[in-house]
């Protein structure tokens, strides 16, 4: 939490309002804090007790109860964590079909979890419930030799908890779809938003028009379809992990292949009748009960038929016993009057701020609370933590839910970096949490602008991420979960103050002397100040405008002294547009002249960049050949390696000097000590 001091020089401060210091979590933190094991998303009631149930190994454990699919697969993962074998005891699970134990609003899915001496008592009313607390028992085995005795009562704030994959732009094979499925369903995430369709091309099989399935149709990814044999696949596989597919073909929008297939427009008279004949083939090959619900885009796109283009496939698929669903954005069609809004851009709202509530006319989906390919890990992290799906506490008829969203725009030649360049996965942790619990908190601007330590927000925030680190090094460890534990450090920040000023402030700030500067403390290794126009321009000096700089100052105290490792970022390249301040030339920290002093020596950057001075786009890049180069790891600051800093045993005065040169810029500091 920033607390400002205003003095004199500057003319260009435009702070964000001073935030509560109300926030409070939905659970006891001290419960947390001294619980026996790590548990994401963190459950409604848990009573802790102080005895333990030996896990044994594999063949140890009967399963008592109901057998279906899903909890099948549920109890295979649980045994997977246990050591293969005998160990000559015997465990028992016990499943027990009962409602009576839960509340209306957690039958669906909720459950209740007892771990005695005597083994596992699970009750719940449906499958759903079973499986989430199956996915629960296999947290509490995780790392350890015993299981601690407890017992739990839980069910999910909201109804829709999903992730999102943009397969239209960048091809992404079963094998490795099926692989993320499997971790996300470990998070009681219950929704796949499959976009499988964008400019590039049409990746589904088509019967009704092979050329679409042409490559000379296709500008990427172009011998690659998913047929019908491997969408039904993959919505099994889901449907066994508790997750329900949405598939998206997009129309009228995102559609350049279509034109070029056909030779006219998906909204003309032609095009409608191409598309409806599409959507019936879909939707006999891929049955209802599997698939309830088709997203139909709608997004980024204006045509003269708006309305009767959404009104006649909204109809089309209710008569095919599908629930329509679309993108709820102010630069969207207008959202069918039977169809599920999903929201992505709030206009003029202020994005440091969750949904107005107020908003919401219709069954809502809130993707609105960061896309993974736009933040950078951090921020992604602390928005999709502190803010409120829908804008409230916990979900109803309208309000359903969130889900988070990857849209890797450009091309990507290795699929396996997505993840990497975008944080998908710590972004996926903060929105299972945050949708399972919800919480009634009032957490705006907080993502921005870290509370400070002694707040219960702060305190909260530091135990979620150790839970973050420990699911790091268990369920991600063959992932890339490019995360890195903020820390209770204190910065002086001071500025904003107009360029002209630049020399004159320096020189006061590398004295030591900031009379007569506008000051303010701000916590945490990852600053914002202001981000880009597609993130909302979210930050600290928000209504800064470029031609600004601003000193951050850092006492550290180094327990050994030498060379120690950091994390160190300036600006984060959006992934769906590269719009960002470039590659840093030989030694510079970037291409916005920031600068860096270590105990009053300069110190200039170490990284060898093999693209120094290049890939600078001060514009998006949607429709530019630049989209189409694929990004390099040394673009993406939290891919790189860790910058060694010479420190000297005791205190430390760590001063970035940061300017801010234009709006591409994504203007803040993140400067994360790490272990070697």
């Amino acid at each position: 939490m920033k607390k400002c001091v205003l003095l004199v020089l500057s003319v260009l401060l435009t702070a964000a309002p001073l935030l509560a210091q109300e926030w409070k979590s939905p659970h006891s933190l001290d419960e947390e804090q001294n619980a026996p094991a790590v548990l994401l998303p963190y459950p409604k009631e848990v009573q802790w007790k102080k005895s333990k149930l030996p896990l044994g190994k594999q063949d140890d454990w009967k399963l008592e109860g109901k057998k279906e699919k899903m909890i099948s697969t549920a109890w295979r993962g649980f045994l997977s964590a246990l050591p293969a074998g005998k160990s000559g005891s015997s465990m028992l699970c016990r499943l027990v079909e009962d409602a009576a134990t839960l509340p209306k609003e957690g039958e669906s899915e909720g459950y209740t979890l007892q771990v005695s001496k005597k083994g596992v008592e699970i009750h719940a009313a449906h499958e759903a419930g079973f499986f989430n607390a199956l996915q629960t028992l296999r947290q509490l085995a995780a790392g350890g030799k015993s299981l601690p005795c407890c017992k739990i009562k839980d069910w999910p704030a909201f109804s829709v908890r999903g992730f999102h994959h943009d397969c239209g732009r960048n091809f992404q094979t079963i094998e490795s779809l099926k692989r993320q499925l499997d971790l996300a369903s470990q998070l009681k995430v219950n929704y796949f938003h499959w976009h499988l369709t964008d400019h590039p091309g049409w990746h589904v099989q088509s019967k009704a028009y092979p050329q679409l399935n042409d490559p000379k149709n296709r500008t990427r990814d172009v011998d690659d379809t998913y047929s019908y044999e491997q969408i039904r696949e993959l919505i099994k596989y889901a449907r066994a992990r508790n997750i329900t597919v949405i598939p998206e073909l997009d129309m009228p929008g995102h559609s350049s292949y279509f034109n070029k297939t056909f030779g006219f427009p998906m909204h003309s008279e032609e095009g409608m009748k191409v598309l409806e004949k599409l959507i019936r083939e879909f939707c006999k090959e891929v049955p209802t009960k599997d698939c309830p619900i088709f997203h139909i885009g709608a997004d980024e796109v204006r045509v003269p038929n708006a309305k009767e283009f959404v009104a006649h496939m909204s109809k089309l698929l209710i008569s095919l016993g599908r629930t329509p669903m679309q993108w709820g954005g102010p630069r969207d069609l207008p959202v069918g009057e039977h169809s599920i809004s999903q929201r992505w851009g709030e206009g003029d709202r202020d994005p440091n701020s969750s949904m107005d509530p107020k908003s919401v006319h219709c069954r809502t989906i809130d993707s609105g609370m960061g896309y993974s390919n736009l933040f950078d890990p951090a921020m992604l992290v602390r928005r999709w933590f502190f803010l409120r799906p829908c804008g409230v506490g916990k979900g109803d008829d309208r309000r359903m839910g969130a889900l988070i969203c990857n849209w890797p725009d450009m091309r990507v030649d290795d699929k396996s970096k997505i993840p990497l360049h975008s944080a998908q996965w710590p972004g996926l942790c903060a929105m299972a949490e945050r949708a399972w619990e919800g919480g009634d908190a009032n957490g705006d601007g907080l993502a921005s602008d870290m509370p400070a330590p002694d707040t219960e927000a702060a305190r909260a925030f530091k135990l979620f991420e150790k839970r973050l680190a420990f699911l790091r090094k268990t369920l991600f460890k063959k992932e890339y979960f490019p995360y890195w534990t903020e820390n209770a450090q204190k910065w002086t920040l001071i500025g904003p103050v107009p360029e002209a000023q630049k020399e004159q402030v320096r020189a006061k700030v590398l004295a030591g002397d900031y009379s007569g500067l506008n000051t303010c403390d701000a916590y945490g290794a990852n600053l914002y100040f202001r981000t880009k126009p597609s993130t909302g321009f979210v930050g600290m000096f928000s209504g800064t405008k470029p031609g600004a700089c601003v000193w951050a100052v850092l006492e550290y105290d180094s327990a050994d002294g030498g060379e120690q490792p950091f994390m160190v970022g300036f600006d984060a390249p959006a992934r769906s547009s590269r719009r960002y301040s470039g590659v840093p030339k030989a030694g510079d920290w970037s291409q916005c002249e920031t600068r860096v002093w270590v105990n009053g020596k300069e110190f200039r950057n170490p990284q060898v960049y093999e693209l120094a001075g290049k890939n600078r786009y001060m514009s998006d890049t949607w429709f530019h050949p630049a989209n189409e180069n694929p990004l390099a790891d040394e673009e993406v600051w939290w891919a790189h390696k860790p910058t060694m800093v010479p420190l000297q045993k005791g205190k430390n005065t760590i001063i970035i000097e940061q300017p801010y040169k234009g709006e591409f810029q994504s203007w803040g500091v993140s400067f994360i000590p790490v272990k070697p």
